[in-house]
């Protein structure tokens, strides 16, 4: 091995880990020492063998000496390395003293050592300062000690010749050290930049490294992203035309599409694209695309088997390093249950849950943009309110399932009566609303074409339903208003037609209204009285009258308590005007309640004037079903103290076909307290034998209908004949009401009646007129007018 070598082996061992330019002056002083004493040693030992035999003691004592202080340097391990550095070159120096005196020109080979060692051992400030003495060393040893350093041409003059060979030897040895000691120093920056660059790369590496390790995560995450994520190059034809090829998908994009990576790399991600994909939102992604921003599209795709779904996706545009975009990177997600979750809140909001059609709401939007358009274009339009006539009655009988079924046959058939212009709503109940739209330009003709659609609808509507192989018949009442018309808004159109389909149902049923402005009057009073209905029951304005019940002889065997409504302003009420609107509001329950109440105290004021008479009140059906009626019955006993056996309820027959067993128990509760029944306008109802036998009643009432036909009209006659009979062989007592002449009263008498109510006898009045009249009737000499 080579110095060379062995320095470049030390080096490369220590130099990653020292890295400093000391490290290798270190190695190279080791290294000398070592060659010094190696080498040294196999040609000392020769010398010193022939030093001895020649008897040149100074010579082997230098030798010796000179061995023993290099291997002092090379092993004493607590020397500095500045320590063994001087050590080794004054040991250079005073040998090169010792050479120059004892054997001459030798010396200058360890003089001229010394410098050059000093710049690569230390610096080479301190080399040339070595230089500075060695020189002076040479040319005063040289001179005190009369070396022989022969130059030729200056053997006369000893003192030229020191100073020659010193020149020469200052200049050899000054440039040898410095070309030592720049090149040191060209070595050291050369290390310090290498040593740079080897941090550099390792920072590099490492940077690197850690990129390549996040760029690894990343494309794990991506790949197993639950989102879809797609990367589009983007190429640019000489037509200035994108043309589009998928790059990347992650493991989502598989999933949700079924398509393979392989199969659409390098394909054009049209093919996720369908018949329902929405155009508008491609002409955004195109646009995006053109002017290269980032845009957020919500669009229907298509999977590989052809379903739909639909995905969410921000698309963003990726530039290069000369900032020109060439890549675009799209992360989508499926959010179809978002969609049909907003869809159903759509249509909770907008549409009718059992029917699917539009709802009040989405029908007054409609309403608006249909004014709107109408004023625009001066077209007439029309409005139809149609409600299904006697509906609670099947879905009552047959139950809501039934009930709901024929909701949806009747909605099926709105809709295939109409156009596709025009909208039919489910607004509630057994409600429809029509809108047709622009159906002519004349009121005259609108009004002719609104009428042949409604009655297009109700002869569909009359015809057979089919349910649950059951047939099912039903009638509608419609209500008709036309559009535009001065400061008309959606709400007017819904109310108007709801006036108009009243009226077709206060005109009988199965009928066709339009709606007029006298109309509207009708409501307005129909609201005006329900207001002072509330007011005359809290203001004392409403009082009970009574119409006695006389038997065959005339005389008074019971009485029927009437209200009566005599109004501050406008004097006597009928109850037919006012009954009904107290029913429709629910103000029917108060009046029950005061008509029981009073009915009580009547029975108190009969029976302390001797009149021990049972009395009939009126319990209106709503009244009747109400959880706490039997309680407010003993309530009302208790606290006036009426006796309940002289109490007599009347009830319609419409009562009795709703619930008919919550009934039967309700009315056996009130009988078994004394109380009993009567079913007033008998014979106009849901007449059945069947309900009769179970119920526990007292009378039947007949209908002052059939009553007014006796005894002329043979219809009349046979009818209320055979409620006679029915009641006689039933065991029921009956009252025939609305008796207003002899030849009736007659009639009922020859065929059994018991009891007779009517203006013939007795018109309603005040129980205190009552009880004064019947007073006048008691005294001597005018009995006889008690009896027909």
């Amino acid at each position: 091995m080579t110095v060379f070598q062995f320095i470049r082996s030390n080096y490369l061992a220590n130099a990653s880990s020292m890295g400093e330019t000391h490290q290798w002056r270190e190695q190279v002083l080791s290294a000398i020492l070592f060659f010094v004493l190696t080498l040294g040693g196999a040609t000392a030992i020769p010398s010193i063998v022939l030093a001895i035999s020649e008897h040149l003691w100074s010579v082997v004592v230098v030798d010796v000496f000179a061995l023993a202080w290099v291997a002092t340097i090379w092993r004493l391990p607590f020397l500095s390395y500045q320590q063994r550095a001087w050590n080794f070159l004054l040991f250079l120096y005073l040998l090169g003293v010792w050479f120059l005196i004892k054997v001459g020109l030798t010396g200058l080979i360890y003089l001229l050592a010394f410098p050059v060692l000093t710049s690569l051992l230390l610096d080479i400030r301190l080399s040339m300062q070595a230089l500075v003495l060695a020189s002076l060393s040479l040319l005063v040893v040289g001179y005190v000690s009369d070396a022989n350093l022969h130059v030729y041409g200056f053997d006369s003059h000893p003192v030229m010749q020191l100073v020659v060979v010193t020149i020469n030897f200052a200049f050899i040895a000054a440039v040898m050290s410095i070309s030592c000691g720049v090149l040191l120093q060209r070595l050291d920056s050369s290390l310090e930049h290498q040593r740079v660059i080897t941090a550099s790369l390792q920072q590099g590496q490492s940077s690197l490294k850690a990129t390549n390790e996040e760029l690894r995560l990343i494309v794990a995450a991506v790949a197993r992203l639950n989102d879809i994520v797609m990367i589009i190059k983007a190429d640019v034809d000489n037509a200035n035309k994108h043309h589009l090829k998928i790059v990347f998908v992650n493991d989502a994009f598989v999933r949700q599409t079924g398509f393979q990576s392989e199969a659409v790399i390098d394909k054009s991600p049209v093919f996720l694209q369908g018949p329902r994909t929405q155009v508008d939102e491609l002409d955004r992604l195109n646009q995006a695309l053109i002017a290269c921003e980032s845009v957020h599209i919500e669009l229907i795709c298509y999977t590989h088997d052809g379903s739909e779904f639909w995905m969410e996706a921000d698309v963003v545009p990726l530039a290069d390093e000369q900032g020109v975009f060439s890549h675009w990177v799209a992360t989508g997600r499926d959010i179809s249950d978002r969609k049909k979750a907003q869809e159903h809140i759509h249509r909770l909001a907008y549409f009718d849950v059992l029917t699917g059609l539009p709802n009040r709401r989405l029908l007054l939007d409609r309403m608006s943009i249909l004014l709107a358009t109408a004023r625009r274009s001066n077209m007439i339009s029309a409005v139809l309110f149609i409600d299904l006539d006697h509906f609670k009655y099947i879905n009552d009988a047959r139950g809501h399932a039934v009930g709901d079924a024929l909701l949806n046959l009747v909605a099926h058939r709105l809709s295939g009566s109409l156009r596709e212009v025009d909208t039919v709503a489910h607004i509630g109940g057994d409600e429809f609303v029509v809108l047709l739209c622009h159906i002519s330009n004349d009121v005259v003709a609108g009004a002719h074409a609104a009428q042949a659609v409604a009655e297009k609808i109700r002869y569909s509507i009359s015809q057979f339903f089919d349910i649950n192989g059951l047939q099912y018949s039903t009638t509608c009442s419609i209500g008709v208003t036309l559009l535009p018309r001065d400061n008309q808004n959606s709400h007017d159109l819904l109310r108007e037609a709801d006036t108009a389909m009243y009226r077709a149902k206060s005109s009988g049923r199965n009928q066709i209204a339009f709606y007029e402005t006298g109309m509207q009057t009708e409501v307005e009073q129909r609201l005006t009285m329900e207001r002072e209905l509330g007011e005359a029951i809290s203001g004392g304005h409403l009082h009970m009258y009574i119409q006695a019940q006389v038997d065959r002889l005339g005389k008074p065997v019971g009485g029927e308590m009437l209200m009566r409504w005599i109004h501050p302003e406008r004097g006597f009420i009928s109850p037919a005007l006012f009954i009904p609107v107290a029913e429709e509001s629910g103000m029917i329950l108060r009046l029950g309640d005061w008509v029981l109440e009073q009915g009580c105290l009547a029975q108190l004021q009969l029976q302390a004037a001797g009149w021990d008479i049972p009395l009939s009140v009126n319990v209106s059906p709503k009244q009747f079903r109400q959880s706490d009626f039997v309680n407010k019955v003993r309530r009302v006993l208790k606290y006036t103290g009426a006796s309940p056996t002289r109490l007599i309820f009347e009830v319609t027959e419409g009562l009795l076909i709703d619930n008919l067993q919550d009934t039967i128990a309700r009315m056996l509760e009130l009988t078994t307290l004394g109380i009993r029944f009567s079913i007033d306008d008998f014979g106009t109802g849901y007449s059945s034998l069947a309900y009769l036998k179970r119920l526990p009643l007292y009378e039947l009432k007949i209908d002052k209908s059939f009553v007014q036909d006796t005894p002329n009209d043979a219809n009349g006659t046979a009818i209320v004949q055979s409620i006679l009979s029915m009641a006689s062989h039933l065991g029921l007592k009956v009252v025939a009401e609305g008796v207003e002449t002899k030849e009736q009263a007659e009639f009922l008498i020859a065929n059994g009646c018991a009891s007779m109510q009517g203006f013939l006898f007795a018109r309603p009045m005040p129980l205190d007129k009552w009880l004064l009249l019947q007073q006048q009737i008691a005294q001597p000499g005018k009995e006889s007018s008690r009896v027909v």
